[in-house]
């Protein structure tokens, strides 16, 4: 249900536990959760590409060798909460943290080329601002809305970072999806990287 990279096995239990603790998980969401949040489409842009994959169960070349995904399912038509937690030595996750915040601000359209008998099963999902309440050390987050294969959809883009923990979370839907619920997702999950700052494990 968990993927991780190697190496670095107790961080990894660490990030693990953070996920399996869902006590505080907002309402309408299963604490069944399930293997690592798969993109639905292949962007085109390689900003988009990046940042989105940081969720992902695949991980870029970038990405840490501790690492852990899941996914929890939401009650709501198509609605899944991808998240990935990443751990960085030292300042390694404020740099990260920068780099992927500077490709999310640069996500103006997430496309997939549609050719052929596909062409009238659009993927194109367009950038605007996502307000959030603060979480964690620093917290960035962007809308993605409009069609993939055809049919109405939103995602919300959310980056955080507390102490040495990185977390990205993607909260989908069909159709318009709730900011509100996704405020209080990055408020779950920033209050788990917190959890592990609280015990002396990050600076």
């Amino acid at each position: 249900m968990l993927h991780s990279g190697t190496g670095a096995g107790a961080d990894r239990a660490r990030l693990r536990g953070l996920l399996l603790q869902t006590r505080d998980l907002p309402d309408g969401f299963s604490a069944r959760f399930r293997e690592g949040w798969r993109l639905p489409f292949r962007p085109a842009a390689d900003d988009c590409r990046r940042v989105l994959e940081v969720a992902g169960h695949r991980p870029s070349a970038a990405a840490p060798d501790v690492r852990v995904t899941a996914t929890y399912p939401g009650d709501r038509l198509g609605e899944l909460a991808g998240v990935g937690l990443e751990s960085h030595p030292g300042p390694g996750a404020e740099r990260r943290f920068t780099a992927l915040a500077a490709a999310l601000d640069r996500c103006r359209v997430a496309a997939a080329p549609a050719t052929g008998a596909a062409a009238d099963r659009e993927t194109l999902l367009a950038g605007s601002a996502l307000a959030l309440d603060a979480v964690g050390d620093d917290v960035r987050a962007r809308r993605l809305s409009g069609r993939v294969n055809g049919y109405p959809y939103e995602m919300h883009v959310v980056l955080i970072r507390s102490g040495r923990i990185l977390v990205s979370l993607v909260h989908t839907g069909i159709g318009e999806v709730d900011a509100g619920r996704t405020q209080r997702l990055a408020g779950f999950l920033a209050g788990r990287a917190d959890d592990l700052a609280d015990d002396g494990d990050a600076t």
